[in-house]
């Protein structure tokens, strides 16, 4: 079974999708803040796995760098 990634914040929620890949994860999450700033709020959704165990630091370091790229 592939890992699949999804996002959600506290006050946003989750974006419902289960992402096959990181990057994807990343840019889902990049759009909703990019959406929430241009509409003058904001959006806490970060990336997560989503079998809801915790993200292994190779996988959090994939986040880091699709963050930075």
């Amino acid at each position: 079974m592939n890992t699949t990634y999804t996002t959600r914040g506290s006050v946003r929620g989750s974006c419902g999708h289960q992402h096959r890949s990181i990057t994807a994860a990343v840019r889902c999450a990049r759009r909703d803040h990019a959406g929430c700033v241009s509409q003058g709020g904001y959006s806490d959704r970060d990336v997560f796995r989503a079998d809801g165990e915790d993200l292994t630091e190779h996988e959090m370091r994939e986040i880091d760098d699709a963050l930075n790229a």
